[in-house]
């Protein structure tokens, strides 16, 4: 019986969670390469095992699958043309994975673009984060057709646990909504949690106590505890990002009609915090925020 071959990967973006996936990837056997603007950062990913690139085109020829983990549309966008750009390298018969959140139209718009090249798009956003994509749990919202989805549903059970909820652009409307109730559920807890601080309770066993009650979250269990809870708020899921992806559930909303109320408030709370200059702290850092403000300080926490 021949030995399965993997297919090379290509990572093209490694901030905090494009280097986690890549160097989970390379931890489970495959070949993996990766561009950034930052060339410091792709070669920070050497011991890992994880190789480098010279531009987008280096990178998309020497990989059967790219995976794109930059911020948002015109990013992607941008890395495409030009003499160096992921047109020019990408070969018939490979797959271009958008791992990014961006509007649930640009994966549709960019299997369109690709497909005279014989290109497959898949969209699969995440969420977990760099700690958990290191552990291999990401949880993955695949848009894709049937046949590129059984295609590409090995490798993406390398660092996550991928579930096909559609054809391509519907991975984005799941991560959107995830976010959507992902953001509103960060305002409510740094709310309860300035509550209790102000009123002098232990904020470790109010949060144990939660975790068994109606408030329960994984944020609040699991994301809480690792950043602010824990004196830290270097980001994990910066207060920029959120403010886009509210941003951009804001905008498709709208497009389609559905009202939002929470929705608008949680992306106008987290664009006034950015603006504040907290832009490249993790989203926890709002419960240090209406601590501060009940006059509660989270201790270790500079605002």
């Amino acid at each position: 019986m021949s030995a399965v071959v993997l297919p090379r990967v290509g990572i093209l973006g490694v901030g905090s969670l494009g280097a986690a996936i890549a160097t989970r990837v390379a931890s489970q056997g495959y070949e993996v390469r990766a561009y950034d603007l930052s060339a410091e950062r792709v070669a920070a990913l050497a011991p890992g095992g994880v190789g480098s690139a010279s531009s987008p085109r280096e990178l998309a020829a020497e990989s059967d699958v790219v995976i794109l983990l930059l911020p948002d549309t015109p990013d992607i966008i941008g890395c495409l043309g030009g003499v160096d750009g992921l047109e020019a390298g990408l070969r018939r018969g490979a797959t271009v994975v958008i791992a990014s959140t961006v509007a649930p139209e640009t994966p549709p718009l960019l299997a369109a673009r690709l497909e005279e090249l014989g290109v497959e798009v898949v969209d699969a956003p995440v969420s977990g984060g760099p700690v958990v994509a290191r552990e291999g749990g990401l949880m993955i919202m695949v848009g894709a057709s049937p046949t590129a989805y059984e295609a590409v549903e090995p490798l993406l059970s390398a660092y996550g646990r991928p579930v096909h909820v559609g054809p391509v652009g519907h991975g984005e409307i799941a991560k959107l909504s995830n976010n959507l109730m992902g953001a509103v559920i960060v305002l409510g807890i740094a709310e309860g949690l300035a509550l209790a601080a102000k009123a002098g309770a232990d904020l470790d066993r109010v949060r144990e106590a939660i975790g068994g009650g109606s408030g329960a979250s994984w944020i609040l269990s699991d994301w809480m505890p690792r950043t602010v809870l824990s004196g830290s708020v270097d980001a994990h899921f910066a207060i920029g990002l959120m403010a886009k992806d509210t941003r951009l559930v804001g905008e498709y909303a709208a497009r389609i009609g559905v009202p939002l109320e929470a929705g608008r408030l949680a992306q106008s709370v987290f664009e006034e915090v950015r603006d504040a200059g907290y832009g490249d702290k993790d989203f926890s850092i709002l419960v240090a925020l209406r601590s501060a403000a009940a006059g509660a300080p989270i201790a270790g926490i500079a605002l």
